[in-house]
């Protein structure tokens, strides 16, 4: 049990710490850049950002179950597991959005060499990966505080 809440954390970790960094770092240092460059910068980052999420992912949902069976299943874990794992739900429906959609369009306009419709992408995916921050730390503060009776 403590490898898989160990792996857990940590990609946790990479996804809501890689949005803390895309929101609250990298595009608000990437706004002094002119657009032609920021663009291109930003969907370079989002690419790797997509694919390491993708990882987490895939490591949340199969040592999350893992460990919800283990402690006898969705039926008897405390109320708090599963408020997170909801959650958890609507930020994974979220990135596929995010990934699908807006990120598609950043691509197909920057390709184009459509700076504005690529803005207009990019301007959607910083708002998705906004809300999906929020509630990621609504999620880390549930599974700290859980057991605690925070919820």
């Amino acid at each position: 049990m403590a490898y898989l809440i160990a792996l857990h954390s940590l990609a946790a970790t990479i996804w809501v710490g890689g949005l803390f960094f895309l929101v609250g770092v990298l595009r608000p240092a990437a706004s002094s850049v002119p657009l032609g460059e920021r663009l291109p910068l930003l969907s370079i980052a989002l690419g790797r950002f997509f694919l390491w999420i993708w990882i987490a992912i895939f490591t949340l949902l199969v040592t999350g179950y893992a460990m919800t069976g283990l402690l006898g299943g969705i039926a008897v874990v405390p109320p708090y597991i599963n408020v997170m794992q909801a959650l958890a739900w609507v930020m994974i429906a979220l990135y596929g959005h995010m990934f699908f959609s807006p990120w598609k369009r950043v691509r197909r306009a920057l390709a184009a060499g459509a700076l504005a419709d690529a803005g207009r992408a990019m301007n959607q995916l910083r708002l998705f990966a906004t809300v999906s921050l929020w509630i990621g730390f609504v999620i880390v503060a549930i599974a700290t505080g859980g057991s605690y009776g925070l919820l």
